[in-house]
């Protein structure tokens, strides 16, 4: 198995943000549920009720921290199972900046929240009807905190700076399997972003196909992203080939140079460039098994 030498070219991340849900179980209509439908087990059903139904102010908070999750994401590998990712170093100095201001937005929808919380109890006493109980809705300040945004960043173990008094056979033991896993997460991270690129491309070759119905070409529609994202991916893949794997470079520069001055518009309306960068793309796949 290779070795890298990962620690001096990569950090750990570890995002985490949560938010209030906004979601109680309402014990008493579960109950009349239960025995509405004649079920013999107490348990058998549970009613959670939604405390602001009907309000879209908290569903903005939630779908920023989910686009705040897609972007590390796309921008960081697979490392560990409890959700800490690798960073490339070169990649830091944006990404921190990114998050910041991811940060800073999210700080202010919640702000902006809290302002108008008050108002929003207030209407859903009408909303909830029968199911509305004021002391389900926390207090401004314990809502505070059930909001956060936290953003870790840590070395990557190095083998040899594990340490623990167990004699020197058994620590030259410790040591070689903290090597190993360190590497068999690398080549796993390696396998996450040709994941990535594999599954665009069988996308792009699939929505790019022109087929023939009644003796009438027909193009198969496409959203931008196939394109912008095509893109994104040649920068990213750049960026997250922290092991500078060849068959991964050369890749995404086939893919880069079959879209490289190609605008979505055109792909759409010029067939012979349409077919050109479906043959480029289908080359790449077929060349380049990932």
């Amino acid at each position: 198995m290779a070795r890298y030498n990962i620690d001096t070219c990569a950090m750990l991340v570890e995002f985490n943000a949560s938010q209030w849900t906004a979601r109680k179980l309402d014990r008493s209509t579960s109950d009349e549920v239960v025995r509405d439908k004649n079920a013999g087990e107490k348990g058998a059903a549970r009613v959670n009720k939604n405390l602001l139904a009907g309000r879209k102010e908290l569903e903005i908070i939630n779908q920023h921290v989910g686009f705040v999750r897609q972007y590390v994401y796309e921008n960081t590998l697979p490392w560990s199972d409890s959700g800490i990712r690798l960073l490339p170093a070169p990649s830091f100095m944006l990404f921190d900046s990114e998050m910041t201001k991811h940060h800073n937005a999210f700080e202010d929808l919640v702000r902006e929240f809290i302002g108008i919380y008050p108002t929003l109890i207030t209407a859903q006493a009408m909303a909830l009807g029968d199911m509305f109980k004021r002391d389900e809705f926390p207090s401004p300040n314990e809502l505070q905190h059930k909001f956060s945004f936290r953003l870790n960043y840590m070395p990557v173990p190095a083998a040899g700076d594990f340490r623990v008094d167990v004699g020197n056979e058994a620590q030259k033991e410790l040591q070689e399997k903290l090597a190993k896993l360190a590497d068999e997460r690398v080549e796993f991270a390696m396998r996450d972003v040709k994941t990535r690129l594999k599954e665009h491309l069988d996308r792009m070759s699939d929505r790019l196909a022109v087929d023939a119905a009644n003796g009438t070409i027909v193009t198969r529609k496409f959203h931008d992203s196939l394109l912008d994202t095509a893109h994104d991916l040649c920068d990213m893949v750049k960026v997250l080939n922290i092991t500078n794997d060849q068959t991964l470079e050369d890749a995404r520069k086939a893919l880069f140079e079959s879209i490289n001055g190609v605008d979505v518009k055109e792909l759409r309306t010029n067939l012979p460039v349409r077919k050109d960068v479906k043959a480029s793309v289908d080359a790449i796949r077929s060349k380049f098994s990932f």
